[in-house]
């Protein structure tokens, strides 16, 4: 009885890190669209969300971290990396700012590269 539930729950962490892994190597860009906001493009690097598996803040929740700070609406939202840590840089159209970095672990505003505008 014991080997076979220890056989069970082995079988079906595979097949769970198996769809994890399958699902995170597709490398497609996606469409994120936060709750009453226009969809941006959101791109995800393979090997980095391997690496740094899930993230607590988002790229729905940076994006609006960013618009709230600088207004503008978000194009497009990219995990990167800044001294070993996951990032999202986010890309403006219409702000102060045309990029902004944000720590993907603590939400904090990193860095601001000048827009458009």
């Amino acid at each position: 009885m014991r080997r076979a539930l220890l056989l069970t729950v082995a079988a079906g962490g595979m097949l769970l890190a198996g769809t994890a892994v399958a699902s995170a190597k597709d490398g497609r860009d996606r469409v994120a669209t936060p709750p009453g906001g226009r969809a941006f493009e959101l791109r995800i690097d393979p090997e980095l969300d391997a690496r740094f598996g899930p993230r607590p803040v988002n790229a729905v929740q940076a994006a609006a971290i960013v618009t709230s700070r600088f207004g503008g609406q978000v194009t497009r939202a990219e995990l990167d990396e800044a001294n070993g840590r996951p990032i999202w840089e986010i890309k403006l159209a219409g702000a102060r700012v045309g990029e902004v970095d944000v720590d993907a672990i603590n939400g904090a505003v990193l860095d601001g590269e000048a827009g458009d505008d």
